[in-house]
């Protein structure tokens, strides 16, 4: 008797559930989830209706519900493939990539021959910046189905960012092949073409792909970088308005206009200037902040607190808030980064008043007496960050540093805040001062960094935040970059109109850094020579 009800049960709640598959493939969803909620009344541990649920609150937005189901139906069933595949889709729009990564996992050990599942893993691997993992995974899953459109797109980003251009170049080439009106894959190409210096056929593929898809942000920006790369500045910050990817616009693209011939614009006006990018950012567009005080604006900066100590030093009278308080009634809120834009700034109007930020005297002076009297001082930062997102590839591998150890008087100093036993060569690390006693450790960053600044000859960094610190402070500054470097940098050229203090050394073609650190070597023993006849 109790095994006959067990069974009609059963029975009841399949039925129940059946109907919900059948409203739901209608497209009534809601009645879908009333049959599937009662199928699961009926029955609780019943793991379809559970993820047939979990998928219903998923598209309906209701994402902690869905996770709920999933978790339950994996619970009872840790095999079930659908309820994994399911919650690692969720998990991977929340941006929980561990946690998607590790549902698509699993779901591929399950079904070794889904290209769906092993699709969505190389996805997922790739937004955690495991990209050689994310390679592998990724031409599997085309093995498998040679149709994936999403997987080429994958494929060739993750190629892209492992520096390996021409493979990349044959993924988007071959989504564009797959869809002849894929706008992702133009811009692919076109990215790739530019890493190439090919900037006139980057230009077409980022035409072409904004004659598929006029509002691809990726496209916009990539074209926007591009024109800034040239020197084309007007049109340039139009599409650099377009940087932010995937929905992390602080706030939204502002019309404001400040024009320093026409006061009006600018005095009295109250202007709220949201931080949106690296620290880098930040010093280098702060000197916009200080020319909206300076001419009469009201200005709340909601930026990092960490940096409000070395961005005091610029005199500007701001009030400070926290990143993400955007309250309040202004005349204008602008990103930071797009006030150059909102200044209509070409090359010849960059406000290059140098310095405009100023080291601690008192560290200045703490710091000089850890330094040495005599010789040539030189700063070195070689790494900026890791992120693959922002070009790891602009950090320079530490044995490229090995000219730098044979010269002599020459002191050598690292800016970092941390550097690891083994992270530089032996004959480098000899010859490298490491700071202590609580570099930069306290809540205000870069104070120390600026105050180590104040005491060297030069600094020589890739491209990182150092760079920014030491051309706004007026600090003679050595910056070295890839042969194709990033848009503020331009193009074949040693000087800069960001700042006026700053060499840049571009590597040659391939990016030797090898080759350009013996010439960097070379520079600086004949500048520690002049300096020792003096």
């Amino acid at each position: 008797m109790t095994t006959s009800t067990a069974r009609t049960v059963k029975e009841d709640a399949r039925a129940l559930y059946n109907r919900g598959l059948k409203e739901k493939a209608e497209g009534n969803l809601e009645r879908a989830i009333e049959f599937f909620d009662a199928a699961l009344a009926a029955q609780p541990e019943f793991p379809e209706a559970l993820c047939s649920g979990g998928y219903i609150l998923q598209t309906t937005g209701h994402f902690d519900g869905a996770l709920a189901f999933y978790g339950r139906a994996i619970e009872l069933d840790p095999d079930y493939f659908d309820a994994l595949f399911n919650r690692g889709c969720l998990y991977f729009a929340l941006s929980r990539l561990d946690t998607a990564v590790a549902d698509f996992a699993r779901a591929v050990e399950l079904q070794p021959a889904d290209a769906g599942a092993r699709s969505n893993l190389g996805a997922a691997l790739y937004q955690s910046g495991r990209l050689a993992e994310s390679v592998d995974t990724l031409q599997t899953a085309l093995a498998l189905d040679p149709a994936l459109v999403e997987a080429e797109l994958n494929l060739g980003s993750a190629l892209r960012r492992l520096g390996r251009e021409d493979e990349a170049h044959e993924a988007f080439m071959r989504a564009a092949l797959l869809k002849p009106d894929c706008a992702e894959a133009y811009c692919g190409l076109g990215i790739v073409a530019r890493s190439k210096g090919d900037f006139q056929q980057a230009m077409d593929y980022y035409d072409c792909a904004l004659a598929f898809d006029p509002k691809l942000e990726e496209a916009l920006s990539s074209k926007g970088t591009l024109q800034l790369l040239l020197g084309n500045f007007q049109d340039g910050w139009e599409g650099y308005e377009s940087r932010w990817i995937d929905g992390q616009r602080p706030v939204p693209v502002s019309d404001a206009r400040f024009d320093i011939a026409h006061p009006e614009t600018i005095a009295g006006k109250s202007v709220l200037v949201v931080n949106d990018h690296g620290l880098g950012d930040t010093i280098q567009f702060f000197r916009y902040v200080k020319l909206l005080t300076d001419h009469g604006a009201q200005v709340t900066f909601a930026g990092p607190a960490k940096m409000q100590r070395l961005l005091a030093t610029s005199g500007a009278k701001v009030d400070w808030r926290d990143t993400n308080d955007f309250t309040g009634s202004f005349d204008a809120t602008v990103a930071i980064s797009s006030l150059p834009r909102a200044f209509a700034t070409v090359e010849k109007t960059i406000p290059a008043d140098m310095p405009y930020l100023a080291a601690d005297a008192e560290k200045t002076q703490f710091w000089r007496t850890r330094m040495p009297v005599r010789g040539f001082k030189v700063g070195l930062c070689w790494r900026g960050s890791q992120d693959f997102r922002v070009d790891p590839r602009r950090s320079i591998p530490t044995s490229a540093l090995a000219p730098l150890a044979g010269l002599s008087g020459v002191e050598l100093y690292a800016l970092h805040m941390d550097v690891g036993a083994d992270e530089l060569p032996e004959p480098v690390a000899r010859r490298v001062h490491v700071f202590t006693d609580g570099f930069d450790r306290g809540p205000d960053a870069f104070v120390d960094t600026a105050a180590v600044m104040a005491n060297l000859d030069l600094v020589v960094t890739c491209d990182t935040s150092i760079a920014h610190l030491a051309g706004a402070l007026g600090r003679p500054v050595w910056v070295t970059l890839r042969h194709i470097a990033e848009w503020r940098w331009m193009l074949e050229r040693e000087d800069t109109p960001w700042y006026p203090t700053m060499r840049l050394l571009r590597a040659a073609a391939g990016d030797d850094w090898f080759e350009l650190y013996n010439r960097i070597a070379k520079d600086i023993a004949v500048l520690a020579q002049e300096k020792d006849k003096d």
